[in-house]
């Protein structure tokens, strides 16, 4: 086997640690939630709330949950538009390089989405909380 060839190998397991490595710290990532109701709490509050403070303490789990969602969903985009840049070292056994961008670039999308939906559920439990109080005026 000439130099060259054992070089490029050499690059190559470098290049597939340094993949593996990228990953595993996007899943340590993705593991890590911002909690500061814990799901019990959050299932108690979803079925008996009925003050504003009920609601606003809802509101604000659900604005923290779709800040900490944006953030990863930026955070993945950043990594498909960093892995889009590479070229395919890795291929298949059919010949296909590794989709590595397409992976990150579809959970940014998804984290993207979710982070909308938690926006508006944030938005509906704060209104609840305002109805609530317009009601407690009133009587």
């Amino acid at each position: 086997m000439t130099n060259r060839h054992h070089n490029f190998g050499r690059v190559v397991t470098v290049a597939f640690f340094l993949a593996v490595l990228a990953c595993n710290v996007a899943v340590r990532a993705v593991a890590q939630t911002p909690s500061s109701i814990s799901k019990k709490e959050l299932r108690t509050l979803l079925a008996t709330a009925k003050t504003p403070a009920d609601q606003e303490r809802l509101a604000v789990y659900y604005r923290d949950k779709a800040q900490h969602l944006s953030a990863k969903a930026q955070e993945f985009s950043a990594q498909a538009d960093s892995m889009a840049r590479l070229p395919l070292v890795f291929e298949s056994k059919q010949g296909i390089g590794c989709q590595c961008a397409f992976h990150y670039r579809y959970f940014s999308q998804l984290y993207a989405q979710e982070a909308r939906d938690a926006e508006a559920l944030a938005a509906q439990h704060h209104q609840l909380a305002q109805d609530y109080q317009s009601k407690v005026v009133q009587e």
